[in-house]
């Protein structure tokens, strides 16, 4: 795994960094704060190329298995999310509830948590522009005023052999500039950058297949049921508590799962704990019986299912993941 460091204001860097561990590959991208979840059965192998400019960052991101991203962005500056192509069986990626379809882009602003649901097998190219840098090219060379594009997030529909033309832009930009370059062309690449992405966010219009009330309701579920869960990890909290504390019904609570996360409430949460033990043996030096105690606090009570249900996930039985992690 290749090492990166945050860059000095005036500096450049260029890197690829891949890791087999989900939690490091979260952490590899820089000034992000980031939390990721494995849904899906087998090993993880993730890769980021990333270049730095002074104001802009630019990143292709692959991952191999279905996740769950929590997510934000440097603060004074707006993420550009492009979908390099579908995955195999139409399968999108999410933003929140919404699907982002063929023709678009997800669009953040830096400093706010959002979430991402991605698909097995996921490539996205990522661009994050400090606001100034992009108020000032949108005022300047486009003509436009910034103020009301700086402050739409969410989906943007897009044309879509532009949205090609750009993913290819911008891709052969980023393997291009592998290696140093002299400052001087700093500015040069960021208004390369600019000018790449210009022709899908100018003409751009917010998707129409906003978040319905009903889908930002389901959405909310999910949430306080998956914080109910992270506040009481030893409980195997069962689907009438679910109900009871939030206050919906059983047919609610399976129509909000199968519907935003695509599986029943019960599995998606046995999930969700199942990555928080994968956390607490990563740091488990010292411990005896790491996967006991881990287990145990977050309520995995049958030890050979719960061995089970974790190698079924992440490819490796969990004294694995604690053995290799006390010797590193």
């Amino acid at each position: 795994m290749t090492t990166v460091h945050t860059p000095r204001p005036d500096g450049a860097r260029w890197s690829t960094i891949t890791s087999d561990d989900v939690d490091d590959h979260a952490h590899n991208l820089s000034r992000w704060e980031q939390d990721y979840n494995q849904f899906s059965a087998g090993a993880f192998s993730g890769r980021i190329t990333q270049l730095w400019l002074p104001h802009t960052q630019l990143f292709l991101e692959s991952t191999s298995q279905v996740l769950h991203q929590s997510c934000a962005a440097w603060r004074d500056a707006l993420w550009f999310g492009i979908p390099v192509s579908d995955t195999a069986g139409g399968r999108q990626a999410r933003l929140a509830t919404r699907h982002i379809p063929s023709n678009g882009l997800a669009l953040q602003r830096g400093g706010a948590q959002f979430e991402l649901f991605t698909p097995a097998d996921f490539d996205i190219i990522g661009i994050v522009i400090q606001e100034r840098l992009l108020a000032r090219y949108l005022q300047d060379v486009e003509h436009l005023d910034s103020h009301d594009m700086l402050k739409r997030q969410g989906i943007l529909v897009v044309d879509p052999l532009a949205k090609a033309d750009v993913c290819r832009a911008l891709l052969r930009m980023l393997h291009a500039t592998r290696g140093a370059h002299a400052r001087r062309s700093y500015h040069r690449l960021e208004e390369r950058i600019l000018s790449c992405l210009a022709p899908l966010i100018v003409p751009a219009e917010p998707e129409a297949h906003r978040a319905s009330p009903r889908q930002a309701r389901r959405h909310h579920v999910i949430e306080r049921a998956r914080e109910l869960v992270l506040a009481l990890p030893a409980e195997d909290i069962s689907i009438p508590q679910l109900c009871r504390a939030l206050h919906v019904s059983r047919r609610t609570l399976q129509y909000c799962f199968q519907d935003v996360v695509g599986m029943p409430p019960l599995r998606y949460l046995r999930i969700v704990k199942l990555n928080q033990v994968r956390r607490m043996l990563r740091h488990s030096d010292g411990c005896h019986d790491p996967v006991t105690q881990a287990a145990m606090s977050w309520g995995f009570h049958h030890l050979g299912q719960f061995a089970a249900d974790y190698r079924q996930i992440f490819g490796e039985l969990p004294s694995e993941t604690a053995g290799r992690h006390v010797n590193d």
